[in-house]
């Protein structure tokens, strides 16, 4: 048989602070224990659990023959935000995807 019932998440910590408006989106990690839901800030994340973060950086090398135009064109097709960067920021052509991705000729 399948139960269909609400599940309610607390906020604590940083994000409790503040009451959130109507329609205004929270964002933060939600986090189970038991049978209960918080939600907290990723700061708060060691103060309210036995869990840590890190931050991990991963760089890909991908081989591509055809043109950095037409990639970046591909590109702005799939995605809203590509933008290019200037010379000095990089040794060559480059432009950043969604402000995560950078991709360098």
């Amino acid at each position: 048989m399948y139960f269909n019932s609400e599940k309610m998440a607390k906020t604590i910590g940083r994000l409790a602070e503040k009451t959130p408006e109507v329609g205004e989106t929270v964002s933060g990690l939600l986090v189970k224990k038991a049978f209960t839901y918080q939600i907290m800030a990723p700061d708060d994340l060691h103060v309210f659990s036995q869990l840590s973060t890190t931050n991990i950086s991963q760089r890909i090398t991908i081989a591509y023959s055809g043109a950095f135009g037409v990639l970046k064109h591909r590109l702005k097709q799939m995605f809203e935000s590509v933008e290019s960067l200037p010379d000095e920021e990089s040794e060559g052509p480059a432009f950043r995807v969604h402000e995560r991705l950078t991709v360098k000729y």
